[in-house]
């Protein structure tokens, strides 16, 4: 279960769903909670409530409760019903222009497969104690739950594979993920709020009163519904009553804390007010939360905003939608504070993520006195952050005010952007912005959804715009000197698609999984024990959902570039006696890895792309006799069997002479080989049929 997770589902009918479906099938080893809320293009006609945060253009709709990076594809075989639903495909990727489903699928499931883009990942999954034990083979994931579940619904292998049954939420059952998104940390306030997650709402919790004396009477709330929505402290200390305007207007939905004052002449409207806030005359609050000792002067006007712990909003200010005042920050007065603007008094740090100076730190986190400090004197938090502030130098007073205190925030960008180009720099950063300001409060998702219908319609995201893979593609597909030859040779199953251009579920877009295999390998410590190795290259097989023909071939190029690193220029001869060497202790690893001949053939593939290449590994591998007497010595050895050195003939023969592969393959001492083997199987069968 995810730790933001709101919901009131009852877990008990899907606990005992699971249940049986597992003493059925031992393979179910999870059951996924999915809500129905509705996919692109899907018109709400309930929107009629005018609120200019939840803008619905042309008809076009994106459910308040998915982020905007969220539009997840599921494949379900509903063959048996559909609270027996089980999960085919597992994709979440807007700008894909595709997705792929594995064949075998639909010979397994020739029923009903449904396509659906309608329903949501609430982040709440039942499991069995399979799950746990799967990741001791596979730990190596960028993000661990999606990534996992993405790669355990493709499996192909009759035996291997693990289902995953989805379960979605019936009827008055809700569920909803507030954190890591502004705009839908707004929609799931306002739905508790109008009581869509009953009985879990304002009016049935009580504070059990973990704190002691008056910090414990300021904090804890015994709420009451009003008309229209209105949550107000039912408070019977009069010193801690919170203190309303009789001119002023309360709309729901809407949330008063407790010791709250509010003065005459306001609108408050679909917005949250925490603990011990000052709201003074003529102010208009709508869609804001206020977290908590926020002080709000005559006449200034929030809309779409949040306010940290002891932020301040001076008079005459006008703060527009999306923005995010920080923990003691000031907006200065008369000042407008343009949208989705975000204001911290935090340094300024290289990995600062979207929460960084807004919330309290984890030193303060962990001190309850000091949290109960800070809340009792909002004063003592603006002083500490005026120290702060003036020993630093971060206040941008053209932004907040000559009043004012804070910096502007703007995010980083994404860990996996690495590039010292100008341009690419910049990009990365208004991505990072445009990230940044869809997932705030008011942000036009309209705007998302034809960005992403045009990249859908009119562009393939694993191509460049002229239909072919760019040049920096190809550089990044690259693996050294050996790999140069990969516009002549077959596909080796590097990308992220197939022999047959297909997209390979799970697969992370530019990652060649045979070069990241042959850098695993490369880099492991023969002082260690094999058995680590094959961990750890499991582990990256299932991340990016790769085969064991790719672990093979990146095993056995690791192996002659380890070779090599100890001898430049190896005559046949000593290249053998050091292959055998070296096979007392990666022969067990290719025992474990080769399922059969076709990992036993992409073994041949790699030897043959390292001697079709360029360098130390073409000369080693490339002259008479060396690639003949290393296929017999890996045939000896039962690393290949005949069965898959047949394989790869049988593809050879049809090759023409004149090309560097077809040349390799008519190397007089390989077809002595393959004349001697195929003699040799035949005498065996006939020894057999003697026999019988």
């Amino acid at each position: 279960m995810q730790s933001d997770v709101i919901t009131n589902v009852d877990l008990t009918q899907v606990l005992a769903l699971h249940e049986a479906r597992k003493k059925k099938d031992n393979s179910a080893i999870m059951t996924v909670l999915l809500s129905d809320v509705g996919g692109w293009g899907y018109n709400n006609n309930s929107q009629g409530e005018e609120n200019p945060n939840t803008p619905n253009d042309d008809g076009n709709f994106f459910p308040p409760l998915r982020g905007s990076d969220d539009d997840l594809l599921l494949a379900l075989d509903t063959s048996r019903g559909e609270d027996e639903a089980r999960i085919l495909l597992w994709d979440n990727h807007p700008t894909k222009r595709n997705a792929s489903i594995p064949t075998s699928f639909f010979m397994e499931n020739t029923s009903n497969i449904t396509l659906t883009r309608n329903l949501l990942d609430i982040g709440l999954d039942i499991c069995s104690p399979d799950v746990l034990a799967r990741f001791s083979d596979e730990f190596d994931y960028r993000e661990l739950r999606s990534q996992f579940v993405a790669n355990c619904v493709s499996e192909e292998e009759i035996g291997l594979q693990s289902r995953i049954f989805g379960y979605v939420l019936r009827r008055g059952e809700y569920a909803g993920r507030p954190l890591g998104d502004m705009r839908r940390y707004h929609t799931v306030c306002m739905d508790v709020l109008r009581r869509w997650c009953y009985p879990l709402v304002p009016d049935n919790y009580h504070n059990s009163g973990n704190k002691r004396g008056a910090v414990a009477e300021e904090t804890n709330a015994n709420y009451v519904c009003e008309r229209h929505y209105v949550y107000r402290d039912d408070c019977k200390t009069d010193n801690l009553r919170s203190h309303v305007g009789r001119s002023t207007q309360l709309r729901g939905p809407l949330l008063v804390g407790p010791n709250n004052y509010i003065g005459e002449h306001c609108c408050l409207q679909r917005s949250t007010l925490g603990p011990n806030c000052k709201v003074m005359d003529n102010c208009n609050i709508v869609d804001s939360h206020l977290w908590g000792n926020v002080t709000v002067e005559e006449g200034a006007k929030l809309n779409g905003v949040i306010v940290c712990e002891g932020g301040m909003v001076r008079k005459g200010a006008v703060v527009e939608r999306g923005c995010v005042i920080g923990r003691g920050c000031v907006v200065g007065e008369g000042v407008t504070l343009k949208e989705f603007t975000r204001i911290t008094l935090a340094q300024e740090v290289e990995d600062e993520d979207d929460f960084s100076g807004f919330g309290e730190t984890s030193e303060e986190e962990s001190s309850t006195d000091e949290e109960d400090s800070d809340e009792k004197d909002a004063v003592i938090i603006r002083k500490q952050s005026v120290e702060s502030e003036v020993a630093k130098g971060i206040t941008n007073h053209e932004v907040v005010g000559s009043d004012g205190l804070g910096r502007v925030w703007t995010p980083s960008p994404p860990d996996e952007y690495d590039s010292d180009e100008e341009n690419d720099a910049m990009a990365a950063q208004a991505a990072a912005i445009e990230l940044m300001q869809s997932q705030s409060i008011g942000y036009d998702m309209t705007l998302i959804y034809k960005k992403w219908k045009y990249l859908q319609m009119n562009e393939d995201d694993n191509f460049s715009e002229d239909g072919k893979g760019s040049d920096e593609e190809d550089d990044d597909m690259c693996m050294g000197d050996d790999w140069n030859i990969n516009n002549t040779l077959e596909s080796t199953g590097t990308t992220h698609l197939d022999d047959e251009g297909m997209i390979i579920t799970g697969r992370q877009k530019g990652v060649d999984v045979v070069k990241e295999l042959r850098d695993i390998c490369l880099e492991h410590e023969t002082s260690s024990p094999i058995e680590n190795l094959r961990i750890e290259l499991n582990s990256f097989k299932f991340s990016q959902n790769a085969t064991y023909a790719d672990c093979c071939k990146g095993v056995i190029m690791a192996v002659f570039d380890k070779i090599l690193d100890e001898a430049e220029s190896p005559s046949a001869g000593k290249l053998v006696a050091m292959l055998k060497k070296h096979l007392e202790y990666w022969g067990p690893l290719f025992q474990s890895i080769c399922m059969g001949s076709e990992e036993e053939k992409a073994i041949i593939n790699g030897l043959e792309i390292m001697a079709l290449g360029t360098g130390k590994s073409a000369a080693a591998l490339g002259a008479e006799p060396a690639f003949r007497f290393v296929l017999q010595t890996l045939h000896d050895k039962e690393i290949v069997n005949e069965e898959a050195i047949f394989l790869w003939a049988g593809e050879r023969k049809d090759e023409e002479c004149d090309t560097p592969r077809g040349k390799l393959f008519r190397q007089k001492p390989t077809q002595d080989f393959l004349e001697w083997l195929e003699e040799d199987s035949e005498d065996e069968s006939d020894d057999d049929e003697d026999s019988d």
